[in-house]
């Protein structure tokens, strides 16, 4: 059983605070010692992530708001594109009619112009093929210069402009 001896117990106790004086000066104060520095290097880890957790956020949140201007910005100028689009159609559509009504006015005044000529060119070969004729029916008893002159007076009474106008 046991058996409580004094001196062993002295002993006991001596070498059990020596071995704790020499374990609290060469094992505990350095293990605390690291633990503290562990301690503080996990709590600096843990505040760089809280502002690196931060930053983030702000970044995110910059980067929100730019991709919100930038949207924007391209709405507009999507629509001043628009705009700007129909715009010139409009503008492009007004000078193309304006062409067109200008061509079809040259159009119908070169008509009007070779109706005149073509009327001019008909009352000469009219006046030529009346003077022939003339001659022949006639055979002599007008001279060319009397025939002439009443192809003339006919042709004046013609009025070969308002033939023109006629449709």
């Amino acid at each position: 059983m046991l058996v409580f001896s004094p001196g062993l117990t002295v002993w006991t106790l001596l070498t059990f605070g020596i071995a704790v004086f020499v374990l609290w000066k060469y094992a505990f104060g350095p293990l605390q010692h690291m633990i503290d520095a562990r301690r503080a290097n996990i709590q600096e880890s843990m505040d760089a992530a809280a502002e690196t957790r931060a930053e983030a956020q702000r970044l995110l949140d910059e980067y929100k708001q730019t991709l919100a201007n930038v949207r924007g910005e391209a709405q507009d100028i999507l629509e001043s594109s628009r705009a700007a689009g129909d715009k010139a159609r409009h503008e492009l559509t007004a000078e193309a009619k304006h062409q067109a009504e200008r061509i079809v006015a040259q159009a119908h005044e070169q008509i009007e112009r070779d109706t005149r000529a073509a009327l001019r060119e008909l009352r000469t070969q009219l006046a030529d093929l009346t003077a022939l004729a003339t001659q022949k029916v006639v055979t002599g008893g007008l001279g060319a210069v009397e025939q002439r002159r009443l192809i003339d007076e006919a042709l004046r009474d013609l009025d070969v402009e308002q033939l023109g106008t006629e449709n």
